[in-house]
């Protein structure tokens, strides 16, 4: 049977971290929890799957600073990024790497674990204004996961609200649609069917399934290796 679901104090007593910090990754999506009476109620075994990347090394990066990192991890010019900023984040990953500073780039994006159904899972990976990634994208990058019926995208925030309307999609605990929400801000080229190597290694590390975090740890890894020579 499943852990009774724990309070936001007893969540952040186990992660060590403050209860702040655990309000912002269930508002990340990092958590799975549910509102009752006004108290957030968390799932036990989210809060093991999250352990390792609760303390984040350093403040979180902006939603700007987060997209700015990763986009020069893949090897892009962020033209949102003065001569400054881009001149630091290349020194953090040269000497930090981009696996230590993944648990900061948590602002991305805001996580909606969504059901549709699944005749409507491929028109929404067809979606022009729709990015795939994490295991909707990894053979892009050569990396050998499949999981059918199951996709991953990222969408600006309003075509995320789009989408649940246009195919009636409902959050859900066994989800099998994944949309990373993006606000106000748009890091991708236009039409880019598949986020770079970067983007999609971070969003397997993310996943609930220990392969498919493995998968995303080694892809990191070959992204990092480009800047270590």
């Amino acid at each position: 049977m499943p852990a009774e679901p724990i309070s936001v104090a007893e969540a952040a007593s186990r992660l060590g971290v403050n209860q702040a910090r655990v309000r912002a990754m269930i508002a990340a999506g990092l958590l799975d929890a549910v509102k009752v009476g006004g108290r957030w109620l968390i799932a036990p075994e989210s809060i093991e799957r999250r352990k390792d990347d609760a303390r984040p090394v350093g403040r979180p990066f902006s939603l700007t600073q987060a997209w700015g990192l990763l986009m020069t991890a893949a090897g892009a010019r962020p033209g949102w990024l003065s001569s400054t900023e881009l001149s630091r984040i290349r020194r953090r990953l040269r000497e930090h790497g981009l696996l230590v500073l993944t648990p900061r780039l948590w602002r991305r994006a805001v996580l909606h674990r969504l059901r549709a159904h699944p005749s409507d899972t491929e028109r929404i990976t067809s979606d022009r204004n729709v990015v795939r990634t994490g295991i909707s994208g990894a053979s892009h990058h050569g990396i050998d996961l499949v999981a059918p019926g199951h996709v991953e995208v990222y969408a600006p925030e309003e075509v995320m609200h789009r989408l649940i309307r246009q195919y009636a999609l409902q959050p859900s605990k066994r989800p099998n649609l994944l949309v990373r929400a993006v606000a106000k801000f748009w890091p991708f080229e236009k039409s880019l069917p598949v986020a770079p190597a970067p983007v999609v290694g971070v969003d397997l590390l993310d996943s609930d399934d220990a392969r498919t975090r493995r998968a995303g740890k080694r892809l990191l890894e070959q992204v990092q290796a480009q800047w270590s020579t």
